[in-house]
């Protein structure tokens, strides 16, 4: 990390494409590291943050966010706390930091909360195609269901770190 300041870093998340059969990196955003706990490595950004979009162009985030790497698990949450969203969750393979880089690969299925509670699993459609395109290791696959199902009920009781342990995080970054 030569010249950069250490709690600095980027995500990657990386998807499959279904017409060429490569995995590649498709959206990328500057984070800072808010530390580590029992949950995982806590990253977040502001408002206004540059993300890189597939096609090479830059947007901004829209809110303040922190995103939650737990070591060796099938998912990465962000945490928005918006009126309109609570937390989102991509069921991924297990993400691995290189460096200052935290990179996953998305494997389609999502979790979501809004702001009212309701809590679903989406994306089923993205994650059937993908399964039929046999671009992904059976166990992958049959990891990423398990672990959706299993996270769901987790994230609709609020047990943490689905409750209210990325709220301090959030706060770290005004």
């Amino acid at each position: 990390m030569s010249g950069r300041d250490h709690n600095t870093g980027t995500i990657v998340k990386w998807k499959w494409s279904l017409a060429s059969g490569e995995c590649a990196p498709c959206f990328s955003w500057p984070v800072v590291q808010l530390g580590v706990d029992d949950h995982g490595i806590w990253l977040g950004s502001r408002q206004g943050n540059p993300v890189l979009q597939p096609d090479g162009q830059v947007e901004l985030q829209t809110h303040d966010g922190v995103w939650l790497i737990p070591p060796r698990q099938y998912w990465i949450a962000a945490f928005w706390f918006t009126p309109a969203t609570d937390l989102t969750i991509d069921i991924c393979v297990p993400p691995y930091q290189q460096s200052d880089t935290f990179a996953f690969i998305d494997l389609e299925l999502d979790l979501y909360r809004n702001a009212q509670g309701e809590a679903g699993i989406v994306d089923q459609d993205e994650f059937a195609a993908l399964s039929a395109a046999q671009l992904v290791p059976p166990h992958n696959l049959d990891a990423a269901v398990s672990t959706a199902d299993r996270l769901l009920a987790l994230v609709e009781q609020r047990v943490e770190p689905f409750g209210t342990a990325a709220k301090p995080r959030l706060q770290q970054l005004q």
